[in-house]
């Protein structure tokens, strides 16, 4: 139960609201949010806490949610797989942070568009090793 609320449910939830309350309005969930007619809700909570952007750092606007995320989905997949490695375990578990990791890595080479950002990498790699030190059975 513990894994699942706050390895799980509260790393999505915290990594959601950080982009909702946070990020521009111009990507394409604030369009969802009008289109379910969240949109005055939403722009409400942004308002209320407009005034503490400048004092967060870039790192936790732009890479920690992702790194949150990363973290959300390992912690499920190891939990539906009895927090065990093994191989049948391991791809679904990893590969989620591999395409994270390969996406920031194809942005690197030019292959995808983007900007390649180490810190994301860093991100990627702690919400990949972190659920796995604190859930995996020795």
């Amino acid at each position: 139960k513990n894994q699942l609320l706050f390895g799980h449910i509260s790393t999505l939830v915290f990594g959601g609201l950080i982009y909702i309350l946070f990020r521009a309005n111009s990507l394409l969930m604030f369009d969802w949010f009008h289109d379910l007619s969240l949109g005055h809700t939403i722009n409400s909570l942004r308002n209320v806490v407009s005034s503490l952007r400048v004092y967060l750092p870039s790192w936790f606007l732009f890479s920690f949610p992702d790194g949150l995320w990363v973290f959300s989905y390992v912690s499920l997949m190891l939990l539906i797989w009895g927090n065990k490695l093994h191989i049948q375990s391991v791809f679904w578990i990893l590969i989620v942070p591999f395409i994270a990791l390969g996406s920031e890595l194809a942005q690197y080479v030019g292959y995808i568009t983007g900007t390649f950002d180490i810190t994301d990498v860093v991100f990627y790699v702690l919400g990949t090793i972190i659920p796995i030190l604190l859930y995996v059975r020795k």
